[in-house]
């Protein structure tokens, strides 16, 4: 058993926050002993989770068309991908799709929009459809809707939004690697306007595009700054058309090893 290893997972048993030098103790004794590194993430997940999962079903809202130029999103204009045109979702369509995920037995369902934010337009029809789907199928309603402003907030929570999804993506320092067309600082400011708002915050990050250890390190402790409460992980899938196609996926064994 790596005794440093053992005293780090001991310290977030007990509810501590490790800091950035224990967290470079981690990473190294990590590489030499990766199963004990599985084994402690695996004893807080049972001590703060139990043995249960939480689902959620999500719907696009409106797929490709978007003007941003994030390297890894086949969705963008300015890459030639399948996706790359937009279509908006019809109400019937995302009805339809809460009323499975209540089949299924989901209790959170999410409307997922491509793009920088939403016109008036689309988010008065979603603040419809929020009341709509609490109201005939019972479901927690969460979205992702780019960057919205604190009226914009307000009014999805009134509607009866009740989590909201934006990803950080990657560390500061590395961001403008993957995205210029808008800043960190607005991913940050919108997760701030959603959580005054009263709404609960999903964020996270992709992997497997061209981030450092330190790039993956300095995202979760920025994530923690911010206390979101959920942190969606997503790696790499490179899909053709896009900047980071080409790019070499990452080893089964390392996406664990970020996880854990």
């Amino acid at each position: 058993m790596n005794e440093k290893i053992k005293t780090i997972a001991d310290c977030c048993l007990a509810s501590g926050k490790i800091d950035e030098e224990q967290i470079d103790i981690l990473l190294a004794e990590a590489r030499r002993d990766f199963f004990d590194l599985l084994y402690w993430a695996n004893k807080i997940r049972e001590t703060f989770f139990g043995n249960k999962i939480k689902i959620c079903s999500i719907v696009s809202g409106r797929l490709g068309g978007c003007d941003q130029d994030c390297k890894f999103c086949a969705q963008s204009t300015r890459y030639e991908t399948d996706f790359s045109k937009a279509r908006t979702t019809s109400d019937e369509e995302i009805l339809n799709a809460a009323g499975q995920a209540k089949l299924n037995g989901v209790a959170n369902f999410g409307i997922v929009y491509s793009g920088r934010t939403v016109s008036e337009k689309e988010l008065t029809r979603l603040q419809g459809l929020i009341k709509q789907i609490r109201n005939e199928f019972g479901l927690g309603v969460c979205a992702s809707l780019g960057v919205i402003t604190t009226e914009q907030a307000q009014r999805l929570v009134q509607a009866g939004l009740s989590r909201y999804n934006h990803n950080l993506e990657t560390s500061e320092q590395h961001f403008g690697k993957i995205v210029t067309t808008h800043k960190y600082a607005d991913r940050v400011r919108t997760i701030q306007v959603a959580q005054k708002a009263g709404l609960r915050v999903c964020a996270g990050g992709i992997f497997g595009i061209g981030e450092s250890d330190d790039d993956r390190v300095q995202m979760a402790l920025e994530l923690r700054r911010l206390s979101v409460d959920t942190v969606p992980m997503n790696f790499l899938h490179p899909i053709e058309g896009t900047p980071l196609w080409g790019t070499k996926t990452l080893e089964p064994r390392e996406i664990l090893s970020i996880i854990a």
